[in-house]
C-alpha cells in the first residue's frame, strides 16, 4: 500500500486542527487532580479556574465566541533583521459563562487528546516563514515555508503556572526537528482581564540550523561570508507576554509580545552576525468581539 505524501499528511493534519474547537488548545484553568466527579456528572471550569460538577446530559448552554482581528509583526523567519507585518486573527470558544481557554504566545493550533488531572497532551502544528533568495542582502539559499506537525504536553503545577513542551518535525522548508519549552505565569479575572508572562527556550537539530544559519562553500563564494556549519542544540531563549482586557461584555483588546535572542551556533553564524540579527522582536494588537450562538441560558 502506498504511503501518503508529506504534503497530504500536513493538509490532513491542518484540516483536523482547524476543524477542532479552538477551546481544545489549552485549559481555561487547570482541573483539580484530587477531584473525581460522581458517575453521571462532569467537571467544568469556573470563571476563576475552579471546577463545578454538572450533569453529563447534553450541554445546551449557548456557545460563546471571541474573535480578535488586528495586526502583528515580527522577523518572519529566524535571524531576519527586518520587521514584517501581517494580520492577527484569534478565535476562542467557550460554553455559557465558562472562561475562554488560555493559549500561550506561539503555542500554535493544538488539540488535547489526553487529559489526566492537570496533565494534557495531543497534536500541535506550527508554521515557519519563508526566506526568499533576495532576503538578507541576497545570495543565501531560499527556505520554503515550513509546516511543523508534532506533539505537545503540558502540566499545571498550580492554577497560575503552566509548563509546556512540544517536539515538531518540519515536513517542508527546513525539514529539521525543533522543540519549544515554555513556562507561563497566568493571572486572570474570568474573561474581564488576563495577563501572562513566561520564558521560552527553543532547541533544534543540525538540519534545522544548517537551513537557517549555515553557509556552504557555494554560498560563501556567492556572498563572501565564511563557511559555517552549525550543529544541534539550543538556538533561542526569550520571553513572551499576553494581555487581554474586556472594555464591555462584547468589546475588548488583545496584545501579544515576545523577545528572543539567538544563541549558540545560531548566534555565532555569519548569517546572523553579518546579514541578520540575534535580536528577534515580535508583537501584535487586536480588537476583540464576543458573541453568543444558540443554546439555553
Amino acid at each position: 500500500m502506498a504511503c501518503p505524501s508529506p504534503r497530504r499528511t500536513v493538509i490532513a493534519l491542518c484540516a483536523g486542527l482547524v476543524a477542532a474547537p479552538v477551546a481544545a488548545q489549552d485549559n481555561a484553568g487547570p482541573p483539580d487532580p484530587q477531584a473525581s466527579p460522581p458517575r453521571g456528572t462532569r467537571a467544568v471550569p469556573t470563571a476563576r479556574g475552579g471546577l463545578d460538577v454538572v450533569s453529563r446530559e447534553k450541554d445546551e448552554r449557548p456557545r460563546r465566541f471571541r474573535v480578535a482581528l488586528g495586526v502583528q509583526g515580527g522577523p518572519g523567519f529566524p535571524g531576519n533583521d527586518a520587521f514584517r507585518l501581517g494580520p492577527l486573527v484569534s478565535v476562542a470558544k467557550a460554553r455559557g459563562d465558562d472562561p475562554f481557554p488560555y493559549g500561550g504566545v506561539g503555542d500554535g493550533p493544538s488539540l488535547t487528546l489526553i487529559r489526566n488531572g492537570r496533565f494534557e497532551a495531543g497534536p500541535v502544528l506550527r508554521l515557519e516563514g519563508i526566506r526568499r533568495a533576495d532576503d538578507l542582502g541576497g545570495g543565501l539559499p531560499r527556505v520554503a515555508r515550513s509546516f511543523e506537525p508534532g506533539v505537545f504536553v503540558q502540566y499545571w503545577p498550580s492554577d497560575a503556572i503552566r509548563l509546556r513542551g512540544d517536539v515538531r518535525k518540519g515536513v517542508t522548508g527546513h525539514e529539521g526537528w525543533v522543540s519549544t519549552l515554555a513556562a507561563d505565569y497566568v493571572a486572570r479575572d474570568g474573561d474581564a482581564w488576563l495577563v501572562s508572562v513566561g520564558p521560552r527556550v527553543i532547541l533544534s537539530d543540525a538540519r534545522y540550523q544548517r537551513a537557517w544559519f549555515g553557509v556552504t562553500p557555494d554560498t560563501a563564494a556567492r556572498t563572501g561570508l565564511p563557511v559555517f556549519s552549525p550543529g544541534s542544540g539550543v538556538h533561542s531563549v526569550g520571553l513572551t507576554s499576553r494581555v487581554i482586557h474586556q472594555f464591555t461584555p462584547r468589546w475588548g483588546v488583545l496584545f501579544n509580545g515576545s523577545y528572543a535572542r539567538l544563541v549558540g551556533d545560531a548566534g555565532d553564524s555569519p548569517v546572523t552576525r553579518v546579514r541578520g540579527s540575534r535580536d528577534q522582536l515580535a508583537g501584535g494588537l487586536g480588537l476583540s468581539y464576543t458573541f453568543r450562538v444558540g443554546g439555553r441560558r
